[in-house]
């Protein structure tokens, strides 16, 4: 199974990294400026408890000519256009395009783009950072470890699905497979949505504003306005994330 990850930054590095230490074929799509990194410095990743640094297969876009696997996206909402352009030469008619952004209307545009059968869904419930030196630093803290859920975007569970997640076991132990992928990403919308809007307009994050008497009722208010998009596209909230946004983040 050879794997194909649009770009280095934390995330990317972060799966592509841990899939080759644990023995996968992986090769990284990236721009001239990481490829020189990469090139001179290697991958690296500070783990808890070990270094890792490793050299690595890369590509470009205008070298790409040969199917893989399985594609990997970790890039930004905002640069979805510019990825699906460019690992198009890459894939073919089993290949397996495995997005692990926040949101959902990237499954829309990728499926327009692609057969709804190429389409993987993923979602991720921890953070990594990247510094300036390129290494790649995940966060580790409470008990959900390095959580990492992938399916079928036509739910069930694949032979491919389970393939990819023998070689994430490896090194990423939290990972597993949902049968109902679109709901794990609304899940994740449900709250993370609200959560990133009070952020971005107070600065602050959702739990610190919901702290003083008039933060609770901003968090309240747009947690209320996410949670009715949620449930007007059929994926009503659980019923514990209000009271997880408002009260405990």
């Amino acid at each position: 199974m050879r794997f194909l990850i649009l770009g280095a930054g934390a995330l990317g590095g972060y799966y592509g990294g841990l899939l080759q230490k644990g023995g996968a074929d992986v090769t990284f799509l990236v721009r001239s400026r990481t490829a020189h990194r990469l090139s001179s410095e290697g991958l690296k990743i500070k783990l808890e408890d070990e270094f890792y640094r490793s050299s690595v297969q890369i590509t470009s876009a205008e070298q790409l000519s040969e199917t893989f696997d399985v594609i990997i996206l970790t890039c930004k909402a905002f640069d979805i256009d510019e990825a699906i352009d460019a690992i198009t030469p890459a894939v073919g008619s089993q290949t397996a395009i495995l997005p692990i952004l926040n949101g959902v209307n990237h499954i829309g545009m990728l499926i327009e783009r692609f057969n709804i059968k190429n389409i993987l869904g993923g979602v991720t419930q921890f953070l990594v950072n990247q510094d300036k030196e390129g290494t790649i630093i995940p966060t580790y803290h409470g008990a959900g470890g390095q959580k990492t859920v992938f399916g079928e975007v036509q739910g069930g569970i694949s032979n491919r699905c389970i393939k990819i997640l023998e070689k994430m076991k490896i090194y990423m132990p939290d990972a597993s497979i949902s049968e109902d992928i679109m709901s794990e990403l609304w899940m994740k919308v449900s709250g993370a949505g609200p959560s990133f809007a009070v952020a971005a307009l107070l600065q602050k994050r959702a739990g610190k504003v919901a702290e003083t008497n008039m933060g609770s009722a901003v968090v309240s208010r747009v947690y209320q306005e996410s949670s009715a998009v949620c449930e007007a596209e059929g994926y009503p909230p659980p019923t514990d994330m209000r009271s997880i946004l408002v009260e405990n983040l």
